[in-house]
């Protein structure tokens, strides 16, 4: 759940929308000498929105997906009865068009966005050009939540009825001015934004130029991060899902995320008895250590005494897991600055290096990863670092397109070129996530496989692990909400299966 004030207050704004339409869609039902095809058009909106939004959200999840998998085209059905009754007050001119035609306008852009990525499930490979109307309202969106409306399935805009009867009072004028007025920026901000959204979703294209190199030596792993960031033990859905998912990979590599608060020995316990038969396959196990939500305030109070709870943590889960890698930090620079804000390079170095030799005294097998993922002058500095540190057995890399679709996934490539040349520790592409309900499944494939044949021909990297096999609290899994794979899994399993083959053949 987010909890930043700009996200939050988006979150309550929706909130209103949603009682504001309800509310609306009686008023207009009461109202005197209005035709009946408008009255239906809006009791069907009224009656229609608050369970729409409910199976839109529901249906993001891998926990409820399924549940409400057979009802997902309610919600852009919805939508579009938004714009026939709003199109009908244009239409007749019900209300001044200063009201009318911009919420006629976003609502039209919020049912193409929609549309697609509906249709997106059923065809992977639906025209660009529509595609892009999803990559374009996702942009308008980042305004307000940032780089989290890419994966976040709270990130939904809901659409607005036109009043269809004169106001009454001057706060109904004013609600009715502001909201038109809210109206316009997004339809603006999503049309600005829609030549440069179709240039990045046709960027991906350019990830599958990149041929798939054989490796004599068979030294690079395919892994997949399961569940959702734990904090507590796996529940048995996301269990029976997501191993499936890794055993259709042909996984090598099975990650998980943990939450301070969650490490607890039970959970630990409770995670090593679930995936004992997998390390007895030789699969290893990768465990990363994020962040709480309260994080940022213990660690204001006291850095030093956050230290050392992190490292108590990462002593009780090297005992208990026993990992073949650790992380003792998710994305320090990225993930790391967002939860415990502006963070001393010196602190990350010092709370490191701690936390590796602690690792290296109770399991001298356990190797200790830094990685990078924001790309940035503080990433720069901290791999620079890790690279140098006798205390740092991994190096590694996180990838995720930005709004800039598979540009941007491309120059993050080209960094890690750059970064790594000289380098001679090993390095695993620790995760790498595309997101499919924004640039669409094929471009999640894309992506991923993009992704596994550089790295195939980078003999340095030994590992890629892919970010995540479901969809959970980022929309990013292989698996959609409803059970099923995405086109990503047999790409990658085919990539996989190729590569060892060619490894067996050049023996």
């Amino acid at each position: 759940m987010p909890t930043d004030t700009p996200t939050l207050s988006y979150l309550g704004a929706a909130a209103f929308l949603l009682l504001w339409n309800v509310a609306l869609a009686g008023q207009i039902a009461q109202a005197r000498r209005q035709s009946r095809d408008v009255l239906a058009v809006t009791a069907l909106c009224g009656l229609l929105i608050a369970p729409a939004v409910m199976i839109a959200l529901a249906a993001t999840t891998v926990l409820t997906g399924r549940t409400v998998a057979w009802v997902t085209w309610l919600w852009p059905l919805t939508l579009f009865l938004f714009v026939a009754q709003s199109g009908i007050a244009v239409w007749r001119r019900l209300v001044t068009s200063l009201i009318s035609v911009p919420i006629f306008a976003c609502n039209v852009l919020l049912l193409l966005a929609a549309s697609a990525r509906y249709a997106s499930t059923l065809w992977p490979d639906i025209p660009g050009p529509w595609m892009a109307f999803s990559v374009a309202h996702t942009g308008a969106l980042g305004v307000v939540w940032g780089p989290a409306a890419l994966s976040s399935p709270l990130a939904l805009q809901l659409p607005l009825l036109v009043p269809a009867y004169p106001a009454q009072w001057r706060l109904s004028k004013a609600i009715r001015a502001t909201l038109a007025a809210g109206a316009a920026a997004t339809a603006l901000a999503v049309m600005i934004d829609y030549p440069t959204s179709a240039r990045a979703l046709a960027s991906f294209g350019g990830l599958t130029t990149e041929p798939l190199r054989a490796r004599p030596r068979g030294d690079l792993a395919l892994g997949v991060r399961l569940f959702p960031m734990l904090d507590g033990p796996p529940g048995e859905l996301a269990l029976e899902r997501d191993l499936a998912v890794a055993d259709s990979l042909g996984a090598r590599v099975l990650a998980i995320t943990l939450r301070p608060a969650g490490a607890t020995a039970l959970a630990l316990d409770s995670i090593a008895a679930s995936l004992a038969g997998w390390r007895r396959d030789s699969v290893l196990i990768a465990v990363t250590l994020g962040y709480d939500t309260r994080d940022r305030e213990q660690f204001a109070r006291d850095p030093a005494a956050y230290r050392e709870r992190r490292l108590a943590i990462i002593d009780r889960t090297v005992r208990r897991l026993r990992p073949d890698v650790i992380l003792p930090a998710l994305d320090p620079i990225a993930a790391g600055t967002a939860a415990l804000g502006p963070v001393p390079q010196g602190w990350w170095t010092d709370y490191i290096t701690r936390a590796a030799r602690l690792a290296h005294n109770l399991r001298p097998r356990t190797q200790v990863a830094v990685a990078a993922s924001a790309w940035n002058a503080r990433d720069s500095v901290l791999y620079a670092w890790a690279s140098q540190s006798r205390d740092v057995d991994l190096l590694g890399f996180s990838f995720a397109p930005t709004f800039g679709g598979g540009g941007s996934l491309l120059a993050r490539m080209g960094a890690a070129d750059r970064w790594s040349a000289r380098e001679s520790k090993p390095h695993w592409v620790v995760s790498v996530r595309s997101f499919p309900y924004v640039f669409g499944e094929r471009a999640q494939e894309q992506s991923l496989t993009g992704v596994f044949a550089w790295a195939s021909g980078q003999p340095r990297i030994r590992a890629v692990v892919i970010d995540g096999a479901g969809d959970y609290d980022v929309l990013t899994g292989l698996q959609r909400a409803d059970g099923r794979l995405r086109p990503a899994v047999a790409a990658l399993a085919a990539s996989n299966l190729a590569l060892q083959e060619a490894a067996v053949a050049l023996r």
